[in-house]
């Protein structure tokens, strides 16, 4: 079965979990300088297209966005922008061809700020699952430092979070990146009558 165009997927107002990764998991983003113009970009894309950054975490052949999207279209022309800059920018430096991307990007929707806060905390805490470092704060190229140090950080937007701590059951990893939503399970059956009536709500 065909993967579902995303524009049926994000809507005008939603929050969420966008995932995008290098082709043949190559490192895309090498040093200090790749990164810091991978963010730059994203600041300029947000700020051109709308949309907000609430939780990001760069990795060599990956990044995550934990995002609230003002306008759904634009935030798709503004993340596709970000990223063909940051291949042309990478493919001249580099003197290669063909795509720097394995696809246009994976969205999963984010019921609230609750789930927005659960789903972040994972985000920048996934350095410190993978053995990199011993703090998600060790990490230079997240969010983690402006939560937990209280570090300016342009990237960053901030929002209001007015809930408790979410319980996750099974694989953290799984519950945030697999499917095509995160939240209750009436929100995911939810989501599931709206966009996927034709395939199995995620578990």
């Amino acid at each position: 079965m065909g993967r579902r165009n995303r524009g049926n997927i994000l809507f005008d107002g939603c929050w969420a979990h966008v995932i995008s990764r290098a082709a043949d998991k190559r490192y895309i983003l090498k040093d200090y300088e790749d990164f810091e113009k991978f963010k730059a970009l994203l600041r300029q894309s947000k700020k051109q297209f709308s949309y907000r950054i609430h939780h990001y975490r760069l990795m060599h052949t990956h990044f995550h966005l934990a995002v609230s999207v003002e306008n759904a279209p634009q935030f798709s022309e503004g993340l596709k922008w970000a990223k063909w800059s940051y291949a042309r920018y990478f493919n001249l430096r580099e003197q290669r061809f063909g795509p720097l991307w394995r696809d246009r990007f994976k969205s999963l929707l984010i019921e609230d700020t609750n789930y927005l806060m659960a789903c972040g905390r994972y985000i920048e805490g996934n350095p410190v699952e993978a053995g990199m470092v011993n703090r998600s704060e060790d990490w230079p190229h997240s969010s983690s430092r402006y939560y937990t140090l209280n570090q300016a950080d342009e990237l960053v937007d901030p929002y209001i979070f007015d809930g408790g701590p979410i319980k996750i059951t099974g694989s953290a990893e799984e519950y945030f990146t697999r499917g095509h939503a995160i939240g209750s399970e009436l929100f995911k059956i939810h989501c599931q009558e709206i966009f996927f009536k034709d395939m199995p709500v995620p578990r």
